[in-house]
């Protein structure tokens, strides 16, 4: 007979950036299974953690709603049952650390089953360019995740120092995710960091207890492998001679310009590179695409650089040990045999491509339309190309620019065949005929469910357009950040839109969630996300 020689009792997380997290306690005289039951008066929820756990360190309670009464059973062993009540804390009403979330559709029979977790971001209503300090500090040095349940109530967050790019559950049950700081950081649902790496050669200097690796930066959406290792994307940058000083005028005179691009890279859990492959040793330097004067690497370390590459996505696809890029500033995706580093394809506008990238574009096999600025390629289980296309600009220099009102972004998918070198469009979730159809200017996020419905985060959208007559006239808005005399999309109030969509003709929608300021004195972003089956890692059972 389990003898307690402590009584279970029910605790906050001690860490408070987790807030929604509690902790079960007691002793035994003897390993023990431990099982947790929750019921907040809605539904009934168990945990199963085995007698390796010690629960005098305490075991995790994960995915509570907020600011509700809790009954917990802890039965420990073959001791009787204890019976426990917990309260969840409140959701912040401070609408500069919180936005205001609706659900719209929750037709929870028809959908993934699981969780859906956001990295959730905040911005003042202005372009970089125009931001004082303390701005630039409100929209950096704060960071969120987000978990929610199939009602889209919140049932998980975690509140960051720094803004926070991609993110990702590991197979371990942790998250790994990059700081917009050049930090990655792997954490455990409790918020404790379980181990961070930084670039050795970040303008931050170096971070205490981590691991450094050896890059100028670490940025956008990291990606761990079958083999443990993580594949992540660095930043480089080198003086190019002769080099453009405008995207508009091709008789512009040129000079010497500081330039960055893209270094891949795979690591291991200890820090140690031990593969990568460098843009500027692949690709042609003089090719780009629209905003190559953009400023986003001006507040990241490299004051006054051009953005050549701005790799924004990679992953991983196990069937030929190959490697998928997303290059925004390319409007190419590229796929890289790991083992020779040679281009096996590129897929996007084949406008002002040379030798011999120029013989790796992938042929439309019907007429298409190009995904522009696009974003977080990923391979599904039948080796399609996935990915999100914020379909801005939609030419390549120096042809006309579509202006952001002729512009929408959406989610799309391509079967590519490679021995024949083509391409053909087997899903998207807008067209130039759908009513709900946004503008996005960066980020979002797509992926292939196991029920092979769709979800898709539309991460920084524009208001309607409705919305945009009103505030300013929607064909005065302009994608160059310079123009000071024209909006750009960076001076409106964004919001977010994540849904789960049917992966047919019908496109129909099973889950809405809107995340925006009712005040539009913050702009909320969701740089991306995934839907998880549970919240527990892998060993504690969720019956």
């Amino acid at each position: 007979m389990t003898e307690l020689l402590s009584p279970p009792t029910v605790e906050k997380n001690p860490n408070g950036r987790a807030p929604l997290v509690a902790l079960v306690r007691f002793k035994a005289d003897e390993p023990v299974r431990t099982r947790i039951t929750v019921d907040d008066g809605k539904r009934t929820r168990s945990v199963v953690y085995d007698p390796s756990r010690d629960p005098e360190e305490g075991l995790p309670i994960v995915g509570m709603r907020a600011d509700t009464e809790h009954r917990i059973t802890v039965a420990a062993g073959d001791a009787g049952p204890v019976a426990l009540t917990y309260r969840t804390p409140p959701l912040p009403a401070d609408s500069a650390v919180w936005p205001t979330i609706s659900t719209k559709v929750a037709r929870t029979s028809e959908m993934q089953p699981g969780f859906t977790l956001l990295s959730v971001r905040r911005t003042a209503n202005v372009r970089q360019t125009f931001m004082t300090p303390a701005q630039v500090r409100f929209t950096t040095r704060w960071g969120m995740l987000m978990a929610v349940d199939g009602e889209g109530e919140v049932v998980w967050y975690y509140v960051s120092d720094a803004r926070i790019a991609g993110v990702t559950q590991m197979s371990n049950g942790n998250l790994f995710f990059h700081h917009v700081d050049f930090r990655s950081v792997e954490m455990d649902m409790t918020g404790r960091v379980v181990r961070m790496f930084y670039a050795s050669g970040r303008p931050f200097g170096p971070v205490e207890g981590a691991i450094p690796i050896e890059a100028a930066s670490l940025h956008h959406q990291p990606h761990q492998m079958p083999n443990g290792n993580f594949l992540a994307m660095t930043a480089n940058a080198r003086t190019i001679e002769n080099y453009f000083t405008s995207e508009t005028d091709p008789d512009a005179p040129r000079k010497a310009q500081p330039v960055v691009g893209d270094r891949f890279v795979e690591f291991t859990p200890e820090g140690d590179i031990v593969w990568t492959w460098d843009t500027f040793d692949h690709l042609d330097v003089y090719r780009w695409s629209y905003h190559l004067m953009e400023v986003y690497w001006h507040n990241r370390g490299f004051p006054h650089h051009l953005d050549w590459t701005h790799g924004n996505g990679i992953a991983y696809d196990p069937r030929d040990d190959s490697v998928i890029v997303s290059l925004r500033h390319q409007d190419a995706i590229i796929k890289i045999d790991k083992a020779s580093g040679g281009i096996k394809w590129i897929l996007g506008d084949h406008g002002n491509w040379k030798s011999p990238q120029k013989e790796k574009l992938l042929d439309p096999a019907h007429e298409l339309r190009w995904h522009y600025h696009g974003h977080n390629p990923r391979v599904t289980i039948d080796g399609t190309i996935l990915m999100y296309d914020n379909g801005i600009c939609r030419a390549q220099p120096y042809d006309p620019q579509a202006a952001p009102h002729e512009c929408f972004a959406r989610a799309v998918e391509y079967e590519v065949d490679e021995e024949r070198g083509t391409v053909r469009e087997a899903w998207t979730s807008s067209d130039d005929d759908d009513p709900e159809r946004v503008i996005s200017w960066a980020m979002g996020d797509a992926h292939r469910l196991p029920n092979d419905n769709m979800l898709i985060v539309d991460s920084i959208c524009l208001p309607m357009r409705e919305q945009l007559t009103l505030s300013c006239h929607v064909r005065d808005l302009t994608w160059n950040e310079w123009k000071r005399e024209e909006w750009h999309p960076n001076d409106m109030p964004y919001w977010t839109r994540v849904r789960e969509m049917k992966r047919d003709a019908s496109r129909e929608v099973v889950f809405e969630l809107h995340l925006e300021d009712p005040d539009e004195l913050v702009g909320w972003q969701t740089f991306g996300g995934e839907r998880v089956v549970s919240l527990y890692p892998p060993g504690v059972e969720v019956p």
